[in-house]
């Protein structure tokens, strides 16, 4: 019977006390060929965990004798060299570790601990190597999993790289015609910065493993074989490194396509529209676009979008949180179509901060939010994101609206541990028609639909518009049993097909659903942002 701790030691089912046993022959086949039932890399980690306890214990502690430590280490050191690691102790047993231990003079005082701390200097190198396997493993299996769900072929990677290649030596010849020196002209996608400086932008390369055997991280490679030696690798190396996932994850390549455009990299405008029509040109066919999602200082800032998805243009004006009368405001300035409000803006929220291609997350309305009121730097984000709940609260009407509120914010807080997750804005101006119902001698607003319940502002230009129905809704009079609308139904689904044209999805969640088992409505809830946010593959932490 196998011992679920370790995969090398068996349990002899026919003693009283059942005793770990180890079991060389196994160990001994795992040297000649992987096991079928066990990976190199978990057989490496049992073994090194095994062989480092073995020799950091003392000898009357030992649970294998002479010849199963001389095995063990043997086997070890094999099925490391398989899996690229280099581990070549200067001893093949216990026997050989003791006249090292002496060799080194650690028999004085203090030896104990001496070669305990000898030992760990030994072994931790080899287990945060094979941790390091693990996660790049693990990073690939995620890359597979998702590229059921790519769209972007083979076909057109290759033609953005080859594109891209031929377009950048048009640009550089171009300079170089100019008289125009580049100090990075081989860097194609880096733009004005080298391959570290752009990569950091995206990635944390230190936490990234090391393509080669004398670096530990991603930036002393990348430093080695990309700056101090350039010639090293082909200048396309970025898209066939399983580190960064452009080869195999359409959310990856697209996010570092839009970032070879952000002003920081390429300031020149010229060559932005160029790539960013070449861009498009090769992404239409396989049901993407690279889309403006903002600015800085007047240059454009760009993020990514399926074809018929996700909203057009930059964020504007964000009104929400309205807890009382009805905005009253001018054009302040009609060509920036800047709103201004001019009275009962204390019934609203305004948000006046550029909207990143991340989306709006509570990280984002925290701060804003710390800032607005002038809390003080030191109060705990947790006391700034309580008030900020409260402040939104305020805003919802029924009890429905409230559990959807607090339900999400009990998965997604406000708070550091919640920051990642987009914020859920209650009451969202959607339109805002000047005239009241009486100015208009009691006919509707042709601007149906002047709020949404809720607004979620997601990476990439979607935007999220739920929906809690209750009998307004849908039927004239507040009473039950009132007769159902059918000008109130029709109203309303054709304000959803106007906000699904434009870009918005629209979901609706309807008050009894909401009420009727709390319990449900809560898993229901739970599930559905869940589903959302995996969908749009959102990280919400």
């Amino acid at each position: 019977m196998m011992n679920p701790g370790n995969p090398f030691f068996s349990v002899d089912t026919s003693s009283v006390l059942g005793r770990p046993a180890f079991d060389s022959e196994r160990v001994e086949r795992l040297r000649r060929a992987p096991l079928d039932d066990v990976t190199d890399l978990d057989a490496a980690y049992a073994l090194a965990r095994l062989v480092r306890e073995e020799f950091g214990t003392s000898q009357s502690d030992l649970r294998l004798d002479k010849g199963e430590i001389a095995i063990a280490l043997r086997s070890l050191r094999t099925v490391l060299g398989r899996l690229g690691i280099t581990f070549d102790p200067p001893f093949r047993d216990f026997g050989g570790f003791q006249q090292y231990w002496k060799n080194q003079r650690m028999t004085n005082a203090g030896s104990w601990g001496k070669r305990r701390e000898y030992i760990s200097g030994l072994f931790e190198p080899v287990l945060s190597a094979l941790e390091g396997l693990e996660s790049k493993q693990a990073a690939k299996l995620k890359r597979r999993e998702h590229s059921a769900t790519n769209h972007i072929t083979d076909v057109s990677r290759r033609r953005l790289i080859d594109g891209l290649v031929h377009l950048w030596r048009s640009i550089v010849d171009k300079n170089v015609k100019a008289g125009i020196e580049d100090e990075h002209w081989w860097v194609y996608w880096g733009g004005v910065l080298d391959e570290i400086e752009f990569l950091s932008r995206l990635y944390d390369l230190d936490q990234l493993p090391s393509n080669d055997d004398r670096f530990a991280t991603a930036r002393q490679d990348i430093r080695q074989h990309c700056i101090a030696n350039p010639a090293d690798w082909d200048s396309d190396w970025i898209y066939h490194d399983d580190r960064f996932g452009l080869n195999t994850s359409d959310d990856a390549l697209l996010v570092f396509l839009a970032e070879t455009l952000h002003p920081v990299v390429r300031p020149d405008p010229v060559e932005v529209k160029l790539l960013h029509d070449f861009y498009n040109s090769v992404l239409i066919h396989d049901g993407y676009e690279i889309v403006q999602t903002g600015s800085i200082s007047g240059a454009p800032v760009f993020g990514y979008r399926r074809i018929g998805g996700g909203v057009p243009g930059t964020m504007k004006n964000l009104i929400f949180a309205a807890d009382g009368p009805k905005l009253e405001f001018v054009l302040g300035d009609a060509v920036n179509n800047d709103v201004l409000v001019v009275r009962n803006e204390e019934f609203c929220l305004v948000y006046d901060r550029a909207l990143g291609t991340t989306g709006l997350t509570w990280g984002d309305l925290l701060s804003w939010w710390r800032e607005r009121e002038a809390h003080p730097e030191d109060m705990d984000d947790t006391d700034v994101g309580r008030d900020l709940y409260k402040r939104l609260s305020a805003a919802l009407a029924s009890k429905p609206e409230r559990l959807l509120f607090h339900t999400y914010c009990e998965r997604h807080p406000i708070n550091e541990s919640g920051a990642k997750a987009p914020a859920l804005l209650p009451q969202v101006y959607l339109h805002i028609d000047p005239k009241t119902r009486r100015e208009r001698a009691g006919k509707d607003s042709p601007l149906a639909r002047e709020r949404m319940d809720f607004l979620l502002l997601l990476p990439h230009g979607a935007r999220i518009v739920l929906e809690v129905d209750g009998q307004q809704h849908y039927a004239v009079g507040m009473e039950p049993g009132d007769a159902a609308s059918p000008r109130l139904y029709s109203s309303m689904v054709a304000e959803d097909r106007a906000l699904r044209l434009k870009g918005y999805e629209v979901y609706r969640f309807g008050g009894y659903e909401l009420t009727r088992d709390t319990v449900a409505a809560v898993e229901m809830l739970q599930r559905f942002f869940a589903d959302l946010f995996g969908k749009h593959l959102v990280d919400a932490g």
